[in-house]
């Protein structure tokens, strides 16, 4: 462990949801350790955060320039402490997460919190098995040399940078105790349409709380935040959406520009997502076929793709990249790259993406992007409750708000290819305006927000 540097603030970024929360924050947090005497711990309270997380993506690398000590939560519930990204990540790949330790892990579960919980017999062996499985991952932890770290010395912090829409989460039960009296400031992880979900559309109001301040998207989560959330509306600041501050977006390209390989010199940045309810094995299948035939073989362009961190490439999102492309392709028509996205955004010709917050980055470089996604059929998304386009199709929050380009069919994904092709200007205009009038941004955010927290921690 290095030497500690004095400080005299501590702020603690909450990563809720993984390097979601880490790369909505990083900006911000760049302006603030440009201030003397500010210390800023990463803490993980997801295991499987730091595990999956790719070692070499840019989003890691960025990140690891900005933390100070690395605060994570081991599958054993205990926290430990190390000095940088990459030791914290190393030493959670070294205590193995097999597929056993995950059926015991859902069976435990399902015992305690399923339809058997209702048996008391059953609730009991749920509960002891998870203890004893628990206790041996306290001795995997111990044998891979994991730095224990004592949770009570957080409660001196004097801000938490996180994600309030999250915080009902059981996982972070640690933010309503031990650290229930520190002030907080909150952005939204990700860049969702947040006013047309259910996030911001609750049936009662919650009680008003004081000790959190949003910087908001948009204009149009206020009532949201107010309601849904008990934010107060003078502690709900509009930040619009702080990473896309000039100097940061020219920060992150010049930090990765001059990396050589995994890129070809003019492409189609593809947006990965791995296979879910929403994204079947079988529709994603049928998509990428679909987006290679039209980009690959009709048009003989090339395709860059970034894989989502939750898909893996030795697992079967990897199998059917390599299955639907062609093994015998890479390199020749498709890659993947781990690239920022505003790296490949910047390169790129324009994007595709399944269903992703990532366009909305694109439109702060004014990229347009194609949203290839049909969920209609699907029991989870094509329901009463579902946003539906002009003919009663089922589609996202993004195509719903018309900032991406909705395709549910090849016919119309080749439609919109021909359109940015042929009609760029127009149609890249169309989809920036939307931009423009939801989030309102401006530059310089990073450091107003900065700036507020600073001034609100002394």
């Amino acid at each position: 462990m290095s030497l500690k540097v004095k400080y005299e603030k501590h702020i603690l970024l909450w990563c809720a949801n993984g390097f979601a929360s880490v790369d909505m924050w990083l900006s911000v947090i760049r302006k603030l350790k440009e201030k003397e005497g500010i210390k800023i711990d990463f803490v993980f309270p997801e295991p499987s955060t730091l595990r999956l997380k790719d070692r070499n993506s840019g989003l890691f690398k960025l990140s690891e320039q900005f933390a100070d000590d690395v605060i994570y939560r081991g599958f054993s519930c205990q926290w430990f402490i190390s000095s940088t990204l990459i030791e914290a990540s190393t030493a959670m790949n070294k205590t193995k997460f097999s597929k056993l330790d995950a059926e015991i892990s859902y069976l435990s579960l399902r015992l305690t919190k399923g339809k058997a919980s209702k048996y008391y017999i059953l609730r009991v062996i749920g509960k002891y098995l998870s203890i004893i499985h628990k206790y041996f991952f306290q001795i995997r932890e111990s044998f891979n040399q994991h730095a224990l770290y004592d949770f009570s010395l957080l409660s001196g912090a004097d801000g938490i940078l996180y994600d309030a829409t999250v915080e009902w989460k059981t996982v972070h039960s640690e933010l309503k105790n031990e650290l229930k009296n520190v002030q907080r400031f909150s952005m939204r992880h990700g860049l969702a349409i947040t006013w047309v979900t259910s996030l911001f559309d609750c049936e009662q109001s919650v009680a008003k709380r004081s000790n959190v301040t949003v910087y908001s998207k948009s204009h149009l989560e206020v009532s949201g935040y107010k309601k849904c959330y008990g934010v107060l509306e003078e502690n709900i600041v509009h930040a619009g959406i702080p990473r896309h501050d000039k100097d940061w977006i020219e920060f992150i390209c010049n930090q990765f520009n001059n990396i050589k390989g995994d890129t070809f010199d003019s492409f189609v940045f593809l947006i990965g997502r791995q296979i879910s309810p929403y994204h079947t094995a079988a529709r994603k299948k049928k998509a990428l076929k679909d987006i290679y035939n039209v980009i690959c073989v009709k048009n003989k362009l090339k395709l860059i793709i970034k894989t989502h961190p939750k898909e893996s490439l030795d697992g079967i999102d990897g199998i059917i990249y390599r299955d639907v492309l062609g093994v015998e392709n890479y390199g020749k028509t498709w890659l993947f790259s781990n690239r920022h996205p505003f790296v490949l955004g910047k390169k790129s010709l324009f994007s595709i993406s399944f269903y992703s917050g990532v366009p909305i980055d694109m439109l702060a470089i004014n990229k347009p992007t194609i949203e290839y996604l049909n969920w209609e059929g699907l029991e989870g998304y094509d329901n009463k409750n579902s946003l539906r386009d002009e003919h009663g199709k089922p589609i996202s929050q993004y195509t719903y708000v018309d900032i991406v380009l909705g395709a549910r069919s090849k016919l119309e994904l080749e439609q919109h290819v021909e359109s940015i092709l042929n009609q760029y200007e127009t149609t890249v205009l169309s989809l920036r305006l939307r931009y423009d009038n939801f989030f309102k941004t401006f530059d310089n955010a990073s450091e107003m927000v900065a700036n507020d927290i600073y001034k609100k921690i002394q």
